[in-house]
């Protein structure tokens, strides 16, 4: 008959001690391993929030002009497209604590378009408005460095 002696509690420890070590080593190669985040990186979040707010001015247009014929739907919709892009650049802080002066800006000009919707200016200016404020936001975005 084989005998068989048993095993002490001495290997279970010496197995979850390695197992806490391999563990531990393999956690810190995999922190060393990632690269410094760079400032595209850290912009990217906000540069996406600035092609949604010029995508938001999209509908404007098309709202706008079948609001001009008297569409109240289409009134608000083209409203609230505008206070989606206005949430949008304000959401895009880093581009405000990096360029204070074109966020305003860019502010300041949504808001106007805000208010020549409200007094019903014509198509063409609200349309002139729209396009100064992608123009804008193109310039913003393609600011990120590479």
């Amino acid at each position: 008959m084989l005998y068989r002696k048993q095993r002490g509690p001495a290997n279970l420890w010496l197995t979850s001690a390695v197992a806490v070590i391999a563990l531990a080593l393999g956690a810190v190669a995999g922190r060393l391993s990632v690269p410094p985040p760079t400032l595209q990186g850290l912009l990217q979040p906000a540069s996406l929030q600035l092609r949604q707010a010029a995508g938001a001015l999209d509908i404007v247009e098309l709202e706008y002009a079948r609001a001009l014929n008297g569409n109240a739907q289409s009134q608000a919709a083209s409203l609230k497209s505008v206070a989606q892009a206005q949430q949008a650049v304000a959401a895009a802080e880093l581009f405000r604590a990096l360029y204070p002066q074109e966020i305003a800006d860019v502010t300041a000009r949504l808001t106007a378009l805000e208010q020549a919707m409200r007094q019903r200016v014509a198509l063409p200016g609200v349309t002139r408005q729209a396009e100064q404020v992608r123009t804008l936001l193109g310039a913003l975005t393609t600011r990120v460095p590479r």
